[in-house]
């Protein structure tokens, strides 16, 4: 059957259908109304541009496929839904399908159509109308060609998609899975099922002390009062057996949720990771977030261990503390309790303490270890042997002195804290034991009660009060990460949708980028690099920024590409500021190149460190485009000497470039970047002067509008 028409939505109701979809995904969430993209959206950096911006007010994530040999099957192979396109001819496609699921075999989609409806359509319907083209002339040619050479029909499909992918067909079909984004920790907690798995833990523990307590209750009180018959013993073993199956069930609940909170904790880790500021991460450097990330393995020991032991700890304290309610010495008991309790508490503090100095030492440590490794031929060169290792007899003597304290804090409170309660807690009945005044049975259900809160006791000495220190360490260590991948939550509603490309800077109402009174602030500076700054750059100027070392030139050229925010003013891009446009989208639009030390170069192929800014991996046409921009930029022979060409591997671990060659490669990636704004820093300063005219002739061609800044 075909594709009925009300199942697919026109480009003109793309808004409207990612806020359909928003509503099936959140139902709880009520999502904003959004305007509508022209009809003749296209199918470029406008198209996607507009889905991104749209999805992240909508509180979607969305991941783009590659759908040049897209089926039903592949695209919906990890959950749905996916928005497609048609292929769609000339400006771009004019229809979207909604794609929700599929059946296991992949035979029937379910489609939500235009109307809201659900739509049961045939896979291989819909495959035809992603790739109509085997409709057309080239299917009739592929057909005849199948029949000649007798292809097997259930073969036919899957050879047609992949020779056509090989060839790179015209039209390749444009898509994007959608999901909710992350949402907080706590949601993402409630999302992934984990409070079902916290009340079975906390029935389990529960029931299984109390069928402990209750089995020796029962075996203690029929020894006293001597009648153990063979009913109670089987009594007593029913319980026990309950207890361990009770035991045996939050253990899993324990373990599983530990699983769940472990891989939270460090997707949101992750995200915070990827969301650093630029300056954060050039000032602290490598070897200081080496050691926050190794600080991150104390949360996820704390979830796998610490956790489940802390809850039944806290159960056992308590269960304890009943028991001794109930002995021969309640009042006095429940006094040594808290007192313990909280000498317990004041000694995990100062556990803590040392754990953070000897951290701290540590961290240091790392830091100077990853720096002197990363800049070793420099310190063999500026310093003399006898001195080069200074620094590192200064950081582990100072390490062993932590270690040595932090080792001491843990035989105190290893030793001390459950040993000293048993000796004091036995101490207690013997004023009652002695004059005769308690009872057997009183005498027996207090033993119990200090021999269970010993237990309790000697488990937060020697697992979890050092996992719950350390977890606060890491957790003082990670939480800058956490707060960096909550700024994305804050900002989401207040992100401006941008109907297409075209905005007032595009049609000469006013400047591209315009700032008024801008200023810039480093963190822990009292003077500003940058006061009272204003500027207008409109489209297709030529803009010369020059300065001495030190007059804020390459920090009002990162405010300008996006990298850095300005502390003070007002700074927009096409009538927007960062918070209405996106970091993300600001940087779209304003490709920059940093200083030579900046340019870095990945350890992968020349090609990707090239085409980083378009889709990957790149097309036909692309590949077209990065060998023309490459022949204009002088790079056509360091290309013809590399065994691979363009795929050969380069970086810290391949084909080693000068400094030259970085900065071509870097000014090659902005001028593939399709941007409204170049901001090249300082970027010919490692070029011979033929060269450098070379490489400006070729960026002042390709840009629409430039600014270059240099010293003076």
């Amino acid at each position: 059957m075909a594709i009925p028409a009300a199942a697919a939505w026109p480009a003109g109701r793309l808004g409207e259908a990612l806020v359909a979809v928003t509503e099936r995904l959140l139902p709880q969430r009520r999502a904003p109304h959004l305007q509508d993209p022209p009809s003749d959206i296209g199918d470029g950096p406008a198209l996607a541009g507009f889905v991104e911006d749209a999805a992240y007010q909508l509180g979607l994530e969305v991941e783009p496929v590659d759908a040049r040999v897209a089926t039903v099957r592949g695209l919906l192979m990890e959950g749905g839904p996916v928005l497609v396109a048609h292929p769609g001819s000339g400006s771009g496609p004019s229809q979207f399908l909604l794609l929700l699921a599929c059946d296991r075999r992949a035979r029937v989609a379910e489609v939500l159509g235009a109307d809201r409806r659900i739509y049961r359509l045939a896979a291989a319907e819909i495959d035809a109308w992603l790739d109509d083209e085997k409709r057309g002339p080239a299917g009739e040619a592929f057909a005849g060609f199948a029949s000649a050479v007798g292809l097997a029909a259930r073969d036919q499909e899957r050879t047609r998609r992949i020779l056509g992918g090989a060839v790179g067909p015209a039209r390749a079909t444009v898509g994007w899975a959608l999901h909710p984004a992350a949402g907080r920790l706590a949601e993402r907690f409630q999302q992934a099922g984990a409070s079902r798995v916290v009340g079975t833990a906390l029935v389990s523990y529960l029931v299984g002390f109390a069928l402990m307590v209750g089995s020796w209750w029962l075996l203690g009180a029929a020894a006293l009062q001597g009648h153990l018959e063979r009913g109670w013993l089987w009594a007593w073993g029913m319980l026990l057996l309950t207890f361990v199956a009770c035991r045996g069930s939050g253990a899993w609940a324990a373990g599983r949720l530990a699983v769940q909170v472990g891989g939270l904790v460090r997707e949101r880790l992750l995200e915070g990771i990827l969301r650093l500021p630029a300056d954060e991460v050039r000032v602290k450097g490598v070897g200081h977030l080496l050691g926050t990330v190794l600080e991150a393995d104390a949360l996820d020991a704390l979830a796998r261990t610490g956790g489940p032991l802390l809850l039944a700890d806290s159960f056992q304290f308590g269960f304890g503390a009943v028991v001794l309610l109930l002995g021969a010495a309640p009042i006095l008991h429940l006094a040594l309790l808290v007192g313990w309790l909280l000498l317990a508490a004041g000694l995990v503090r100062r556990l803590y303490r040392r754990l953070l100095d000897w951290a701290d030492a540590r961290l240091a440590l790392t830091d100077e270890l990853v720096e002197t490794m990363v800049g070793y031929r420099t310190l063999v060169a500026q310093q003399p042997a006898a001195q080069q290792q200074e620094g590192e007899d200064r950081g582990l003597s100072v390490y062993g002195r932590k270690q040595a304290a932090l080792d001491s804090e843990m035989a105190r409170l290893s030793v001390l804290l459950p040993r000293g309660w048993l000796v004091l807690g036995v101490a207690a009945l013997v004023p009652g034991f002695a004059a005769g005044t308690a009872q057997s049975t009183a005498l027996a259900v207090s033993l119990g009660g200090v021999l269970m809160v010993y237990l309790a006791f000697r488990r937060v000495a020697i697992a979890t009060g050092p996992g719950l220190a350390a977890a606060l360490l890491g957790w003082r260590r990670t939480r800058p990460l956490f707060e960096a991948a909550s700024q994305k939550l804050e900002s989401a509603e207040n992100v401006a949708v941008l109907p297409n490309e075209v905005d007032e800077a595009s049609a000469g109402r006013r400047g591209l980028l315009v700032g008024r009174d801008v200023s810039f602030s480093y963190p822990g500076r009292l003077d500003p690099v940058l006061r009272g700054c204003h500027i207008e750059i409109h489209r297709r100027q030529r803009i010369l920024i020059e300065g001495a070392s030190g007059s804020g030139k390459s920090t009002l050229g990162a405010l300008l590409c996006g990298l850095r925010q300005p502390s003070g003013g007002l700074l927009l891009l096409g009538g927007f500021d960062h918070h209405s446009l996106r970091p993300e989208r600001w940087r779209q639009r304003a490709a920059g190149v940093p200083q030579s030390h900046e340019n870095h170069i990945l350890s992968a192929p020349l090609l990707f460190n090239i085409a980083m800014a378009r889709r990957w991996p790149p097309s036909g046409e692309d590949e077209h485009e990065i060998e023309a921009i490459c022949r204009e930029l002088g790079l056509s022979d360091l290309i013809a000497r590399m065994p691979a060409g363009l795929q050969q591997m380069v970086g810290d671990s391949g084909w080693q470039l000068s400094q030259g060659e970085r900065s071509r490669v870097c000014v090659a990636r902005a001028l593939l970047q399709q941007a409204d704004l170049r901001v090249l820093d300082e970027s010919f300063a490692t070029l011979d002067p033929e060269t450098m005219d070379q490489v400006l002739e070729c960026v002042v061609r390709r840009s629409e509008t430039l600014v270059v800044v240099s010293h003076a």
